[in-house]
């Protein structure tokens, strides 16, 4: 019997990071051995990781020398950046870019066969120009440089609008208030830039469906190489959202739209500046995030690859079911 291909999870303990090793995990045949590579083994999530059966180690993904350790004989990695690390994009300090280089390039030099990175379309590209997007374009150039490298495969899984932006109580106020506090006529209002175009959002629940998604590429990684692989669990409209939210709750809901996305309130956070040129470059590009029509048709295929290798039968999660896991009584 072959040993098991090492997979390397770059930011372990993190959201994205993280639903990919549980999906990995769940993997009934044994084809993998999962490494969590983060800067703090010592941490709560850390230590749980490795009573699962996880190998932790540590590295600092500005510090090559220590990727490039942690990464020896591992067969594939899966790499996301934290756009909001504040040990990146700082005045004068080493950028997102900066830091996906680094990773990639000590990915490369420890022979790393499959790569799976947590990238993005370019806003500047899909619009021209007119309405950039510091981190959708850092990440983009980070995948478009692993193109260029010695990988057997490159995979660029792009996650759409987190379905778990609207389990924190601390964002709800950004967006209205939904779905925690009811405005002065008692609904629960979802109040935020038009999407734009058709005004599909690409709605994906990270803990449900992205980490699947990512292990259906790392079934067959050939396959996929070059190509940006929307992970979307639905496209919907923000109309839709809510609906979906109060069929599951029975609470009144409403989407009330914000027609100028400048107007967006960002108290000069990075994260939320993002954010608020996320809708601007949707709204001028006529709803394009990947700069293409929103699918869900490989994201399917992949999920249901991954719930067959785990022995399920399963398909991506509806509104309805996502809201039902937080929100029904």
């Amino acid at each position: 019997m072959s040993s098991p291909k090492v997979i390397a999870v770059f930011g372990a303990t993190g959201a994205q990071s993280g639903s990919v090793v549980q999906s990995l995990l769940k993997n009934r045949s044994g084809a993998f051995a999962i490494r969590g590579i983060t800067r703090n083994t010592s941490s709560d999530k850390a230590k749980a990781l490795s009573e699962q059966g996880v190998e932790m180690m540590q590295a600092d993904g500005l510090v090559k020398d220590q990727i490039y350790k942690a990464l020896q004989g591992a067969w594939g990695v899966f790499v996301n950046t934290n756009s909001d690390d504040p040990a990146i994009g700082q005045p004068d300090g080493p950028s997102e870019t900066d830091l996906g280089k680094i990773i990639i390039d000590a990915a490369a030099e420890a022979g790393v066969q499959h790569l799976v990175y947590s990238g993005m379309a370019s806003a500047s590209e899909t619009t021209n120009g007119a309405v950039p997007n510091k981190s959708f374009d850092e990440k983009h150039a980070v995948g478009e440089y692993a193109k260029t490298k010695s990988f057997t495969s490159v995979a660029i899984v792009s996650p759409g609008w987190y379905l778990e932006n609207h389990l924190s109580e601390q964002l709800a106020p950004l967006f209205g208030g939904f779905p925690f506090s009811p405005d002065e006529e008692g609904y629960l209002t979802l109040k935020c830039p038009r999407w734009g175009g058709s005004e599909e959002i690409p709605f994906i629940s990270i803990g449900d469906d992205y980490g699947d998604i990512v292990h259906g590429v790392f079934l067959s990684p050939e396959v996929y190489n070059g190509q940006l692989i929307q992970a979307v669990s639905r496209t919907a409209t923000a109309t839709q959202l809510v609906e979906a939210f109060q069929k599951t709750t029975g609470k009144k809901t409403r989407f009330t739209p914000l027609e100028d996305w400048r107007s967006f309130e960002t108290y000069g956070d990075r994260g939320l500046e993002l954010v608020k040129y996320m809708f601007g470059f949707c709204q001028y590009s006529g709803g394009l995030y990947y700069g293409v029509p929103n699918s869900t048709a490989l994201a399917s295929q992949l999920k249901s690859r991954a719930q067959e290798a785990q022995g399920k039968d399963g398909g991506l999660i509806t509104l309805d079911g996502f809201f039902a896991q937080y929100f029904s009584t």
